[in-house]
């Protein structure tokens, strides 16, 4: 399985006008396709206005061909996609990313995500994949959240992601303020000594919208 997500940043004085007109947009694309599209507003690690779109993708051709039909036969999408441009500081960008493992029931789209991911040089992409794997075990024995382990090779190329879901910012809160408290994280950060520094690290929160 597949994650496709979209990150765009609305203009200061569209925060309001911009976020409603993305969810009139996504709503729509998911009435009218095959695919469940959640929208996301950024609370931490990006800048505000900060909104994320995603969808689970079993296959990614299948997908563009979906998308690119709604361009086609859809005028009242492609209205709704102006419009929701209008508000944009800029071109959204996009990225794919395969799973590569989770831990916890994740069957069901969370209220709130947190994220850290980090790229690296492709020698060390498999180790670093594989401490990943390590580290949402262990997350998960001490915090509780479910993760999920992803891999990026496209928009984002050599990136490893671990993404937890909770049902609020509260639990959230707790569930990453255990994982901090306790001594094996120190441990297990400093272990990446030996895979290598990244290249990039980025975090974040965000909360769902619709």
């Amino acid at each position: 399985m597949k994650m496709f997500n979209r990150l765009l940043t609305l203009k200061p004085g569209s925060l309001v006008q911009g976020t409603a007109g993305m969810v009139d947009a996504v709503s729509h694309i998911s009435a009218s396709t095959g695919y469940d599209f959640t929208l996301w507003q950024s609370l931490l690690g990006a800048p505000v206005g900060t909104l994320g779109v995603s969808a689970m993708v079993r296959d990614y051709g299948d997908y563009t061909d979906e998308v690119a039909r709604l361009y086609a036969e859809d005028e009242a999408w492609v209205a709704k996609v102006d419009a929701s441009g209008a508000h944009m500081a800029g071109n959204p960008e996009d990225s794919l990313w395969n799973i590569v493992h989770a831990v916890g029931d994740m069957s069901e789209v969370p209220n709130v995500v947190s994220n850290i991911m980090w790229q690296m040089n492709p020698a060390e992409v498999a180790p670093s994949v594989a401490w990943a794997i390590e580290l949402a075990a262990y997350s998960n024995g001490i915090g509780g959240a479910p993760v999920s382990v992803s891999f990026s090779q496209w928009g984002l190329p050599n990136y490893i992601r671990l993404l937890w879901g909770y049902e609020s910012v509260a639990a959230f809160d707790v569930a990453s303020t255990a994982v901090q408290g306790d001594p094996g994280l120190g441990e297990r950060l400093a272990a990446t000594a030996e895979i290598g520094v990244p290249r990039d690290m980025q975090s974040g929160v965000m909360r769902r919208i619709l």
